[in-house]
C-alpha cells in the first residue's frame, strides 16, 4: 500500500489527459465556430460597405460626368463668345470707315457697339473664372473616386481573404498548418502578423471616404446648376445688347435712307434750278446777240454823223432821237449785261450748292452702304441664343 501512493495510476492520468484534450478540443472547436461567425459578420459587414461604396462611386460618376458635360458647354460656350466677339470687332472696324458728318444715331450706334464689347469682355472673364472653378471640382471628385476605388479594393480583397478563412475553418480536415511564412507564427494582439493588401498601410477610413465623396457630389451638383444658370443669363444678357444694337442699326439704316431721299430731292431741286438759270442765261444772251445789232446801227449812224462837213452841226432832232437811241440801246444792253453777270453768279452758286449736296449725297450713300450692306451682312453671323448658352443647333439631342 505504501509504494501505491508513490505514483498516481496511469489510468486515471490517461482518463485526465483525454479530458483535458477533450476540453480543449472542445473549447477549440466553439472558439473557431465563434471566429467563424464573428468572419462571416465581418464578411457581410464588407459586402453592406462594398455595396455603399459601390453605390457612392455610381452616384458620383453620375455627377463628375454631368459637371464634365457643363464644362464641355462651357467652352462651346467660351468659342461661341469668341466668335460673337469677333463679330463685334469686325463692325467696329467697319465703322470706323465712315464718314462722320454729326449724325448721332451712327453715335449711339458705335455706343452700343462698345458697350456690347465690354459686356463680352465681362461675361468672357466670368465665364474663366467658372471654369478655373469647375476644374478644381472634377479634380475633387477624381480625388474622391480615387479614394473610393482604393477602398473598394481593399475591401474586396479583405472578402476574399475572409471567405478564404471561412472556408478554412469550415473545413477542419484540411486545415493548414503552415503559414505563408513557414512555420513560425508571430502573435500580436491574439492576431498573425499577416497583411491583408499589398499596400503599405491598412486604413479603413471607408465613413470619412464616403463623406468626402458626397460632399464633392453635392457640391458638383451645385456647381453643374450654377453653371447652367449662369450660362442662360449671360447668354441672355448677349442676346438682349445684339438685339439693342439690331435696334440701333435699322434705326441708322433708316434715317440714312431718309437723309439720302432728302438730299437726294434737293439736288433734283438745284438740277431744276440749274437748268432754270441756263436757260435765263442763254436767253439773256440771245437778247444781247439780239440788240447788238441795233446798237452797231446807231453806232455807225452817229460815227457817219460826225463827218459832216461845215460847220452844221449834229444837233437836230435827228441827232437827239439818235442819241437817245443809242443811249436806250446801251442802258438795255448793259442791263441785260447786268442780268447776265448775276444769271451767272447765281448759277454758280447753284452749282457750288449743288456740289454740296451731291458731296453730302455720297458720304450719305457711303455710309448706307456700310450699315445696311456689310454691317447687316455681318451681324447676320451673330450666334443665336441658344448657341451662346453654350449649345450649338445641330447638337442640342446630342447634349440634352
Amino acid at each position: 500500500m505504501a509504494r501505491r501512493t508513490e505514483y498516481d495510476d496511469p489510468i486515471e492520468i490517461v482518463r485526465m489527459a483525454r479530458l483535458a484534450v477533450k476540453e480543449a478540443n472542445m473549447r477549440a472547436t466553439r472558439m473557431q465556430g465563434q471566429t467563424t461567425q464573428q468572419l462571416m459578420q465581418r464578411v457581410k459587414d464588407l459586402k453592406y460597405w462594398s455595396g455603399e461604396i459601390d453605390r457612392e462611386l455610381a452616384d458620383v460618376k453620375e455627377e463628375h460626368d454631368d459637371l464634365l458635360r457643363c464644362y464641355r458647354r462651357l467652352q462651346l460656350c467660351l468659342d461661341i463668345t469668341g466668335r460673337a466677339t469677333r463679330c463685334n470687332e469686325s463692325c467696329l472696324a467697319v465703322r470706323r470707315k465712315k464718314v462722320q458728318v454729326g449724325d448721332h444715331t451712327s453715335d449711339r450706334v458705335d455706343m452700343e457697339l462698345h458697350k456690347e464689347k465690354e459686356l463680352m469682355s465681362e461675361t468672357v472673364k466670368q465665364m474663366k473664372e467658372v471654369g478655373e472653378r469647375v476644374e478644381r471640382q472634377l479634380e475633387v471628385n477624381q480625388a474622391a473616386r480615387k479614394n473610393l476605388l482604393r477602398d473598394l479594393t481593399l475591401k474586396q480583397e479583405a472578402i476574399s481573404l475572409d471567405h478564404k478563412s471561412v472556408a478554412i475553418g469550415a473545413d477542419g480536415t484540411k486545415a493548414v498548418v503552415r503559414t505563408p511564412d513557414g512555420d513560425r507564427l508571430d502573435f500580436r494582439e491574439g492576431a498573425p502578423l499577416q497583411r491583408m493588401s499589398e499596400y503599405s498601410e491598412w486604413i479603413e477610413n471607408t465613413g470619412n471616404n464616403l463623406n468626402y465623396a458626397a460632399r464633392a457630389r453635392v457640391h458638383s451638383r451645385k456647381i453643374g446648376q450654377k453653371l447652367c444658370q449662369s450660362l442662360r443669363e449671360l447668354a441672355s444678357q448677349l442676346r438682349t445688347e445684339a438685339i439693342a444694337v439690331e435696334a440701333l442699326l435699322k434705326d441708322s439704316v433708316r434715317n440714312w435712307q431718309e437723309w439720302k431721299d432728302n438730299l437726294h430731292s434737293q439736288v433734283n431741286g438745284k438740277d431744276k434750278e440749274i437748268k432754270n438759270a441756263d436757260g435765263a442765261i442763254e436767253e439773256i444772251s440771245f437778247s444781247l446777240k439780239q440788240k447788238s445789232g441795233p446798237l452797231q446801227v446807231a453806232l455807225s449812224r452817229q460815227n457817219q454823223r460826225g463827218l459832216r462837213p461845215g460847220i452844221e452841226l449834229c444837233n437836230d432832232k435827228a441827232q437827239h432821237a439818235l442819241h437817245q437811241e443809242l443811249m436806250m440801246l446801251k442802258g438795255t444792253f448793259l442791263s441785260l449785261e447786268n442780268q447776265l453777270d448775276k444769271a451767272k453768279e447765281s448759277r454758280k452758286k447753284l452749282e457750288n450748292d449743288r456740289d454740296k449736296l451731291q458731296r453730302k449725297l455720297d458720304i450719305c450713300d457711303h455710309n448706307l452702304t456700310i450699315d445696311n450692306e456689310i454691317l447687316r451682312q455681318i451681324r447676320s453671323s451673330y450666334p443665336h441664343e441658344i448657341q451662346l448658352s453654350g449649345f450649338l443647333l445641330s447638337e442640342t439631342k446630342e447634349h440634352r
